[in-house]
């Protein structure tokens, strides 16, 4: 485990989210958001991570969960974002590849949640 970061699980990171434990972001495209996502994610593209990182509360209680589709993307999320001062970030490992292969449930399509990033 990286100091600035943790990994999880997929099935840890459904147990936080069911918690209501953390804020989940999504950092895949847009299309990969609408062929199935975590209900509930803010899609943040991570090619408009510099633009958009205002989006994700760098002070916040609960945790930040990232994750893409095999683990990748968010770990390199997780890095710039703890270099640049954001504190309890945590990748989902195996992204939501393992996440479906686990038999956890996706949301499809664009259509919103309802769910904030901020608190």
């Amino acid at each position: 485990m990286s100091a600035a970061y943790e990994n999880v699980s997929p099935e840890d990171a459904a147990k936080m989210i069911d918690a209501g434990q953390c804020h989940v972001v999504d950092v895949r495209t847009p299309e990969e958001f609408e062929m199935h996502r975590i209900r509930g994610a803010h899609l943040l593209p991570v090619q408009e991570l510099q633009q958009r990182h205002a989006e994700i509360p760098r002070e916040s209680a609960k945790k930040i969960l990232i994750y893409c589709e095999h683990g990748v993307r968010s770990s390199g999320v997780c890095q710039i974002l703890a270099q640049n001062g954001w504190k309890n970030l945590v990748n989902m490992s195996g992204g939501m590849a393992e996440w479906l292969d686990a038999g956890l449930p996706a949301a499809r399509g664009r259509e919103p949640d309802g769910v904030s990033l901020k608190p």
